[in-house]
């Protein structure tokens, strides 16, 4: 068994232990279980603590057998005696307010909106919450997010109590008593919210600085909110909002005025879109003419083979000339850009054969029948594959 010291002293961040156990994993890589460590193992949706063990790294820590907790690190250990710990205070501080952070979210949607949380996960970037319930929606996630930052504000007391069992209906608890539990270890935010919970929390809901939801989602039956506190949540904030000044600046605007500009350029950009494919397709009605005048005879059958420094164009034209019978058209663009087809009345297998014939020039491409669209890594080598079509073209048709 190894005495948890990370239960009873959160804030502590450095140890000294004794090895009663060490093995090898590979090179450079030991497990190790101490008769006592601060170091918190993965469990309950908190991660794991880092830090090192004498001069070795603690890359993992977790739940091992018979109550024991296991270091995973890099680096020598001794195999026994006394060792020294210390942990990564940042990101133990930093798990300390995502997880209480979290107790005060969950029951802040249980307040106002009757959404309880089945779910808790906590990652290097941001943390998850997964709540089951109807009337999810953004109204419930403001509501919630609102109560849970006045919490924050009010700089709540937050308690960590042994209970025994018999006493526990005296509790509101959030969750159930996991079974077999005779004396429950109970997080309480004063007034507010109790639950059982074996994590590291902080002493106050001042602590935590902000309660920031990111984003939700609907995943099978249930609503996921994604969140971040403390210095995450400020990170985050930082991050988003210099973005924000940046387009404010590149677009000459307030920061408040940035989404409506953006959504302007966006109905511009798709009105030149569509614009600039109508202007490309009467351009390619306006080459077609030429090209067929410049069409090579196959047998009965006419095959275009044509060049240009525009891949949409390209397309357009492979669209008008696929409409004139008896055409094969073989069109390239400088981007490397191919695109074969044949008329509706031509029976002619291009896909299979050009796109063979791409892959042997270091490119990729697909399509059916007689149309195939393929792409050159270099398009310098665009006509070289554009000959080696049209000769299996004109072997075919002959």
């Amino acid at each position: 068994m190894t005495q948890k010291l990370y239960l009873e002293e959160p804030y502590r961040t450095a140890f000294e232990a004794v090895v009663v156990a060490s093995r090898t994993l590979d090179a450079g890589s030991r497990e190790v279980v101490l008769d006592r460590t601060l170091f918190y193992p993965e469990s309950g949706g908190q991660l794991a603590d880092a830090g090192t063990l004498g001069e070795a790294r603690v890359t993992g820590v977790r739940e091992g057998a018979d109550d024991t907790v296991v270091h995973v690190v890099a680096g020598e250990v001794p195999g026994s005696g006394e060792v020294q710990g210390s942990i990564d205070w940042a990101r133990r501080f930093d798990h300390m307010q995502q997880h209480t952070g979290q107790h005060v979210l969950s029951r802040a949607f249980i307040e106002t909106g009757k959404l309880p949380t089945v779910s808790f996960h906590m990652g290097d970037e941001t943390c998850t919450i997964d709540l089951e319930g109807s009337g999810f929606d953004d109204a419930a996630v403001r509501r919630a997010e609102d109560l849970a930052n006045r919490i924050v504000a009010e700089n709540r007391p937050i308690a960590v109590n042994l209970v025994p069992l018999a006493e526990l209906d005296q509790l509101e608890l959030r969750r159930k008593v996991p079974e077999g539990v005779t004396i429950a270890r109970i997080v309480s935010v004063a007034e507010f919210d109790a639950i059982p919970c074996c994590g590291t929390h902080v002493r106050s809901t001042g602590e935590l600085g902000l309660v920031k939801v990111l984003r939700a989602e609907r995943v099978k039956q249930l609503s996921r909110v994604h969140f971040k506190v403390g210095a995450r949540a400020l990170d985050d904030y930082r991050e988003k909002h210099g973005i924000v000044q940046a387009l404010a600046n590149r677009l000459t605007t307030s920061a408040g005025d940035v989404l409506h500009k953006v959504e302007r350029m966006a109905e511009e950009s798709q009105a030149a879109g569509k614009r600039a494919k109508q202007l490309t397709q009467r351009l390619a009605e306006a080459h077609k003419p030429a090209l067929l005048q410049r069409a090579v005879a196959a047998g009965s059958h006419r095959v275009v083979v044509y060049r240009d420094a525009d891949a949409a164009l390209v397309r357009a034209l492979a669209t008008e000339l696929q409409t004139e019978s008896g055409t094969v058209a073989l069109l390239g663009a400088d981007d490397g850009t191919v695109v074969c087809v044949t008329a509706r009345d031509v029976t002619l297998d291009l896909a299979g054969a050009a796109s063979a014939m791409a892959r042997e020039l270091g490119g990729s491409g697909g399509g059916k029948g007689g149309f195939a669209q393929l792409k050159l890594e270099d398009g310098a080598r665009v006509d070289e594959l554009l000959e080696t079509i049209r000769a299996y073209v004109a072997k075919q048709l002959s």
